[in-house]
């Protein structure tokens, strides 16, 4: 073998050499880049779990505070009927004493003794269905301002529950 050929041969041998330590650092730098892609991702996918169970969080306090503000609306729609017609039959009862007391003078002045008396307890027992009635009107209204006074509440806590844009701009 001449010189020329060994040194041609040398040539190729440190050529296959250094290719061959090219490609493995090729593959280990592409396995470096694989791991830290991944890393990358499995911290990106632990923050996205975590914002999911912040939302399925809100998700069930949202759906608590709107039951809770539907049962009020229904709650506070009925005390509403109640007190309707509580102030139908007040309304009826004061238009009955109207009829009845524009005409009382006159009777009293007609009547006899037995029927003043009747007169006066018929008097007395419609003041005392009229201070009955106007309690419970009295009643009805304290409930439905309790009523109100939870609405207004969790009208307030749904509306501070509620993520806002200001609030998501200053974090």
């Amino acid at each position: 073998m001449t010189w020329q050929i060994k040194a041609a041969l040398a040539v190729v041998i440190a050529a296959l050499a250094f290719s061959a330590g090219w490609v493995v650092k090729g593959w280990q730098a592409s396995k470096t880049i694989a791991e830290l892609k991944h890393d990358a991702t499995t911290q990106e996918l632990k923050e996205a779990q975590k914002v999911l169970g912040d939302i399925a969080g809100f998700q069930k306090g949202f759906t608590h505070a709107l039951s809770k503000f539907q049962a009020g609306n229904s709650a506070n729609a009925k005390a509403q009927q109640e007190l309707g017609a509580l102030i139908l039959d007040v309304r009826g009862t004061a238009a009955g004493l109207r009829g009845d007391f524009s005409k009382l003078p006159q009777r009293i002045t007609d009547a006899a003794r037995p029927a003043l008396a009747e007169y006066a307890t018929t008097c007395t027992a419609v003041f005392e269905a009229m201070a009955a009635a106007g309690g419970r009107l009295a009643e009805g209204g304290g409930r439905i301002a309790r009523q109100a006074e939870g609405h207004a509440a969790d009208a307030r806590l749904m509306q501070e529950a509620w993520p806002s844009l200001s609030r998501e701009v200053s974090r």
